[in-house]
């Protein structure tokens, strides 16, 4: 894996989110959420966030190979 001191940092700190999510991609989404919104609020600045257009997704079936 090619790797700098800053895809370091990077991989750190999700691993540090994800655990402290305990592996729940839920509650990795919504720490996340709230550290964005504490950065808006700190620094005052607002994260702009594309839409997109269709139908929502539907889960995908999961199809385990042994």
């Amino acid at each position: 894996m090619i790797t700098n001191p800053l895809l370091e940092e990077i991989y750190n700190t999700q691993k540090l989110l994800v655990e402290d999510a305990g592996y729940d991609i839920r509650k990795y989404s919504e720490n996340v959420h709230k550290i964005v919104l504490e950065i808006e609020k700190e620094y005052g600045i607002t994260f702009k966030y594309s839409s997109r257009q269709g139908r929502e997704l539907e889960p995908s079936e999961q199809v385990a190979s042994i």
